[in-house]
């Protein structure tokens, strides 16, 4: 059989060619790029929880610094020491606590496009407002918050294809801008600490401090996942509601549906539909021998439509109760925003369901060029204008 993740027609519908691999090659060799792909739930799930047999070294950036010294790409226990570092921000209580804000952020954002009939919900909603929390949460100054969105537009459109009018020059000029912005914050909290992300990232535990180099990787890190992931996962959730109508009209009539959207959205058509990690020794899996040092493609977005776990695995479905998803990983690098995303993703679409006679206006949505990442570019709505 054929696969190969770069291709664009897998990137456009990767789940035809996932069911073919769960089916005739769950361990698959994908000979052009010199890795395995895995694409069975049981297996992946096994390999997200084994750091010991599947480490996480390839995701990280080697040109800044080693892996044992980022978030993503360490293993136990320097990773335990990294992730510690803010654990305490994202606790379900503390996150719980930001409710109003993100509430109140939402109608502002939506209020901003309301009396105007149509929007391209993506670029007013999705996008700016994990941008704003996370900024916030950061402890950003309320008066840089225009320059913080030009930043993290720039590191987003950088990374993941999200579009941008700026060319890639004055991307880069701006990512090198928002460093230096952020290299400055770090250094004053390690001078006066406060109670923000920034502050905590940089708190001398013990003579455990993390150096400059770490924490401002961290931070980044901190903006990529605490905004891609939520933007894509509203995206997402919106297409999915748009393909079903009646799906559409039950959630709009009942917005208590919303968090069972966002479940269902996560396990049917993942915000992150993949993650590397390299054999640490030799290891066995669905009856293929893996060499110590192979890279592997874990298919988050194929474990989530594994028909032996999920049944009608294809369907968009708002009544299967409790699931066993992956969207978020599992193991030592479980998502540690997964509780705020599912927050931002929620209020947003309570808060374009809300808009009344709501629907797109295009069946084609072009989406992130990106074989990790999925959701829409842009998704253009419309809907009956709100009154003064």
């Amino acid at each position: 059989m054929e696969y190969d993740p770069f291709d664009p027609a897998v990137k456009r519908d990767p789940y035809p060619y996932y069911a073919e691999l769960r089916r005739h090659a769950p361990v698959f060799r994908v000979a052009a790029h010199g890795l395995w792909s895995i694409s069975r739930h049981a297996d992946v799930g096994f390999a997200l929880k084994r750091p010991d047999l599947f480490s996480s070294s390839p995701n990280a950036d080697r040109a800044e610094l080693p892996a044992s010294s980022t978030l993503l790409g360490s293993d136990p226990p320097a990773h335990t020491r990294l992730r510690k570092r803010i654990e305490r921000s994202f606790t379900p209580r503390r996150v719980r606590e930001l409710t109003a804000r993100i509430d109140a952020v939402v109608t502002e954002l939506t209020g901003a496009f309301a009396a105007r009939g149509a929007c391209d919900v993506i670029a007013e909603l999705a996008s700016p407002l994990p941008v704003i929390v996370i900024a916030e949460l950061m402890g950003i100054d309320p008066n840089r918050h225009d320059d913080f969105k030009r930043w993290a537009d720039a590191v987003i459109a950088r990374g993941t294809g999200r579009p941008s009018t700026a060319s890639r020059r004055e991307l880069d000029e701006r990512v090198a801008e928002f460093k230096a912005f952020l290299g400055d914050a770090i250094e004053a909290r390690r001078r006066e600490p406060g109670d923000d992300l920034l502050s905590a990232l940089v708190r001398d535990d013990g003579g455990d401090a993390l150096s400059p180099a770490e924490a401002l990787n961290f931070a980044v890190l901190l903006l990529l996942g605490g905004s891609e992931t939520t933007t894509n996962l509203i995206g997402n959730a919106l297409r999915a509601l748009f393909a079903d109508e009646r799906a559409l009209a039950q959630v709009a009539a009942d917005p208590s549906l919303v968090a069972t959207v966002v479940e269902e959205t996560l396990r049917f058509d993942a915000p992150v539909q993949s993650v590397l990690r390299r054999t640490t020794s030799e290891v066995e899996l669905a009856g293929e021998h893996l060499a110590a040092g192979e890279t592997v493609l874990l298919l988050l977005g194929s474990a989530n439509r594994d028909e032996s776990v999920f049944p009608e695995a294809d369907r968009f479905r708002l009544d299967r109760g409790e699931l066993k998803s992956l969207a978020f990983g599992a193991g030592p690098h479980y998502c540690l925003g997964a509780t705020l995303a599912r927050m931002e993703a929620s209020a947003a679409l309570r808060g374009v369901l809300g808009l009344s006679n709501l629907r797109r206006t295009s069946d084609e949505v072009e989406l992130v060029d990106s074989f990790v990442l999925r959701g829409p570019r842009a998704l253009a709505i419309a809907f009956d204008r709100a009154r003064p």
